[in-house]
């Protein structure tokens, strides 16, 4: 009996929280405890998880749900974490607790807290469940994924459909807004999943245009 983490990560519209969501249903199947929390930063959904499947016309439909608590900060995830009345925790769009400023290493507080928290756990039937993207719009690791990707007992990597092509192979979430900023909440209006034969660097598109 051993603590242990998973990691489910992939491009936006990939299944990562329709996945998230079997695996904690199947919990629950087996009369698990679990507790499932997500980064306030994302105000898509307020107190849930959603599942999205982008339909045709390029707009998204939600098709699953399961409560969640928002967490701010570290304290926020203590206060959550503290009592251990859970079996299963599960965690979403991870990739929004941010990285220390200046970077002092890989995990950020939210990467610790959990490196922690399977340490204190150590010898228990604790189960982490943690999805989100492992890279943003310009190809970079994004927050604490990598290093939570390393301490994984367990990863699962997915991706997309390719917009532009069709392809199976959609493995980045292509912004289509301008913007420099990593953190910038979006849907199929600012996003794209793309192959890597579509993707476009950030700053080519213009390149290209004033050249032409």
């Amino acid at each position: 009996m051993t603590a242990r983490l998973e990691v489910i990560v992939g491009p936006m519209f990939s299944g990562k929280t329709e996945r998230l969501i079997a695996r904690l249903h199947r919990a629950q199947y087996a009369r698990k405890r679990v507790r499932i929390i997500k980064p306030a930063h994302d105000t898509r959904t307020q107190g849930s998880i959603a599942a999205r499947a982008v339909n045709p016309d390029g707009t998204t439909e939600v098709t699953a749900t399961l409560n969640a608590i928002m967490v701010r900060n570290a304290a926020d995830f203590a206060a959550v974490t503290a009592e251990g009345d859970y079996d299963v925790l599960a965690v979403d769009e991870a990739q929004f607790f941010p990285l220390d400023e200046p970077m002092t290493d890989s995990l950020g507080w939210f990467g610790r807290a959990i490196r922690t928290l399977l340490r204190e756990k150590a010898k228990s039937d604790l189960r982490i469940i943690i999805a989100g993207l492992d890279m943003d719009f310009a190809e970079a690791p994004f927050g604490p994924i990598p290093g939570l990707l390393a301490m994984a007992d367990h990863v699962e990597k997915l991706t997309g459909v390719c917009m532009i092509c069709g392809s199976d192979g959609g493995y980045i979430s292509h912004r289509i807004i301008p913007g420099e900023a990593q953190l910038v909440v979006g849907d199929a209006g600012e996003y794209q999943v793309r192959c890597r034969s579509c993707y476009e660097a950030p700053g080519i598109r213009g390149a290209v245009a004033a050249a032409e």
